[in-house]
């Protein structure tokens, strides 16, 4: 089980994809619990959210290696490369990509133990 920080400004979006990861058996978490101090172990980005991006920025600052999952209608942009994600998946996407997308990018955190 990993908990998961979805940065989505679209409340229908967040709460499908927070089903989803829960529906996986992971605990969601979002910007205002990392701001009180719970730590991600894997963060999901709608990267065209501005202030979700500056959000991501810091903590990529404080968890160099903490993976990245970039969910989004458009490609991957030049500033969305600069945050180094570890995929990105395009909308709309099958909730089946979703979970791979998120167990790979989990089973690819750096010093995760996979069962």
């Amino acid at each position: 089980m990993a908990v998961i920080l979805i940065v989505d400004p679209d409340p229908s979006n967040r709460s499908l994809l927070e089903l989803l990861a829960v529906r996986l058996g992971h605990t969601t978490i979002g910007p205002q619990d990392w701001v009180r101090g719970e730590e991600p172990d894997l963060v999901v980005l709608e990267p065209e959210s501005r202030p979700g991006v500056r959000l991501v920025r810091g903590i990529r600052r404080r968890f160099p290696n903490l993976p990245i999952l970039c969910v989004s209608i458009d490609g991957p942009t030049p500033e969305t490369r600069t945050l180094n994600p570890i995929g990105h998946l395009m909308k709309p996407f099958r909730r089946s990509e979703l979970e791979l997308a998120i167990e790979g990018a989990l089973d690819a955190a750096p010093g995760r133990l996979t069962a």
